[in-house]
């Protein structure tokens, strides 16, 4: 009696209008994002999960329904919104994993309101077209008999759960790519399907010598035969990080007047490694925490400190806490950013110092100054250094981050009038007081006995200018700077610089090299054998050949290699290959083999991490 009185019922008003503007939505939305108008795959791929939402609506009783409808319209616009803008500013589609991470924009969000278009807003459209269709005085009286929705039901479910099977064992190559072909929505669900499938770790059949096979290189087991080996032994590790920098202002001068003046001497006084790359996932500054802590690929497009929190990680922490050190962390925000309050027990720090260390004193941007940073963190290693401890302090910088607002006293260059409230300029000069203040920072060390006694490592996390957020006169002024058209391969390109006070260094390394590097490099320097433990970089100063992956900002399989950059073919875009020293694209097939190597490298890692215990 019940399903007979359903059935004889009548469709509500709202059906027929939302799922065709809800189907214009899409197809507006796959424009702006993927440049694709195929009506077919829209048809296939993406209404019939429209379709499931909108039958389910019809079963909810005439209050709850129109508020239902409209409800769903609003969060699909939000959704598609944030992931235009997304798309733009990082280079690939957000998962549902990013969405739900939508409180920390705050972090970049004077940088993402560059990059709202007005095209964007257009997916809000269909929401005012709506409201006045349904005030009109005679409001429109399409309708659909429940048994048609029933059908329409059954066959979306059909079609949806016959694209899912489709998708939901693929490998997540490029999200870009999949979206296009499958569908926003299947992509979402096969992303879903991977992070909660209770699928079995892949078993471990590789070790370090496999690793370095694959790259091309022989595994150097005997320390004897490694160069530099134990140079810096006994000595406290100082590793800095720098946010947001960039190497091609190392040993910039723009009218004369020197960028980062101590940085430089660094550069000419340690060992200067050139030609190294950025390998960040989504978790951008905390994913590069943890790569050179651990010598592992992050997770890539999910940050690796939230998908595997509880992992005890093999780590560079752990392995000189073997040797007698204290291991500590330095970061000047709060420690459940990022998921940071977990994720340094699971590397092995002993001990953290964040914001509620530091206070807001001298604040700029997202925390204290990085003068007041460095000021409040000396006391900490001298009071290492008088008990005579030994220590490995992890000192990470944050003023130099986006947007690049400096207040005016820390506007310590005066840059020529065509720079004035650019991007370019702005990152010039905040990447200028960044080295205003380690130098204070080394001084202070100096002062305090603590420099003679340390090898210090400085590297960049991440890219600051993103080719995206470059207006024309941006384009123009970076292109006068460097001397050449701003590429990826200068975005990707980060300093690392070595110091060991003391010792006769002062040469430049220019073999290709990455994040996952530093970790072995120091060590080696340092005298402290990885023995078997697995990582996936190499000691820049022992090994020749390099294969290095980046799968966030670019596609899975996207790789460094001799002297070239190769960016897999997409739905959107043809292969490409970067000159790394003349930043240009050029044609070749001498590098594909090393595509599929890359994949393995990136399996390899991943397994890995799976198989790690949990609990620390």
């Amino acid at each position: 009696m019940i399903l007979k009185n359903i059935i004889s019922n009548k469709v509500s008003i709202y059906f027929l209008p939302f799922v065709l503007l809800l189907f214009l939505k899409v197809v507006l939305f796959r424009f702006l994002l993927l440049d694709d108008l195929n009506l077919l795959t829209t048809l296939w791929f993406e209404l019939p999960i429209i379709l499931i939402f909108l039958c389910l609506f019809e079963w909810l009783n005439s209050k709850a329904k129109p508020f239902a409808y409209f409800l769903f319209n609003i969060l699909l616009s939000l959704m598609f919104f944030a992931s235009l803008v997304y798309s733009a500013y990082f280079g690939t589609l957000p998962t549902y994993f990013d969405l739900q991470q939508l409180g920390q924009v705050s972090s970049v969000s004077e940088s993402i309101l560059l990059l709202i278009k007005p095209t964007y807003f257009l997916i809000f459209i269909d929401l005012l077209i709506l409201v006045l269709l349904f005030n009109l005085t005679r409001a429109p009286q399409w309708k659909l008999s429940q048994r048609a929705v029933s059908i329409i039901i059954i066959f979306a479910v059909i079609i949806s759960m016959a694209n899912f099977l489709l998708v939901k064992t693929q490998f997540i190559k490029d999200p870009v790519t999949l979206a296009h072909n499958k569908g926003v929505f299947n992509f979402e669900l096969a992303q879903i399907y991977a992070d909660f499938s209770e699928t079995a770790a892949a078993q471990l059949d590789f070790n370090n010598k496999g690793i370095q096979e694959i790259k091309g290189n022989t595994l150097i087991t005997n320390v004897q035969d490694r160069e530099k080996y134990g140079l810096a032994k006994n000595r406290n590790l100082i590793l800095i990080q720098l946010e947001s920098f960039q190497d091609f202002v190392i040993n910039l001068k723009i009218d004369g007047t020197e960028i980062t003046p101590n940085l430089n001497r660094l550069v000419n006084e340690g060992i200067y490694f050139s030609n190294v790359y950025q390998q960040i996932g989504a978790g951008n500054t905390s994913d590069a925490e943890f790569i050179v802590n651990t010598s592992l690929y992050p997770i890539g497009n999910k940050p690796t400190s939230k998908i595997y929190p509880n992992k005890r990680y093999p780590s560079m922490p752990r392995l000189l806490s073997k040797q007698g050190y204290v291991s500590a962390t330095f970061h000047a925000d709060e420690v459940e950013y990022w998921n940071r309050d977990r994720l340094y027990p699971a590397l092995g720090f002993q001990e953290y110092y964040d914001i509620k260390y530091y206070g807001d004193k001298d604040t700029v941007g997202f925390g204290p100054s990085d003068e007041y940073f460095y000021k409040k963190t000396v006391p900490i290693l001298e009071d290492y250094q008088d008990k005579k401890q030994r220590f490995y302090a992890h000192v990470l910088s944050l003023t130099s981050h986006t947007p690049f607002e400096l207040p005016k006293e820390k506007q310590l260059i005066t840059l020529p009038k065509k720079f004035d409230d650019t991007l370019t300029g702005n990152y010039i000069i905040s990447a200028h007081y960044a080295d205003h203040a380690l130098g204070l920072f080394i001084e202070d060390l100096k002062d305090k006995g603590i420099w003679e006694d340390s090898i210090i490592g400085i590297y960049g996390d991440h890219s600051g200018v993103h080719g995206q957020l470059l207006k024309n006169e941006d384009v123009k002024l970076m292109k006068q700077v460097l001397g050449h058209g701003y590429s990826i391969v200068d975005r990707f390109n980060i300093p690392f610089i070595v110091n060991i006070p003391g010792e006769n260094t002062g040469f430049e390394v220019d073999k290709l090299g990455g994040q996952l590097d530093i970790m072995p490099t120091l060590l080696n320097l340092m005298g402290v054998d990885m023995g078997e433990q697995i990582h996936f970089g190499q000691d820049l100063l022992n090994y020749d050949k390099n294969l290095l992956g980046m799968r966030y900002y670019l596609p899975a399989g996207s790789f460094f290699r001799d002297n070239i950059l190769l960016v897999p073919q997409t739905s959107t875009r043809p292969k490409r290959i970067y000159d790394l020293e003349t930043k240009q694209l050029f044609e070749t097939n001498k590098y594909n083999e090393y595509y599929d190597k890359m994949l393995k490298l990136l399996h390899w890692s991943d397994s890995y991490i799976q198989n790690l215990p949990t609990g620390l």
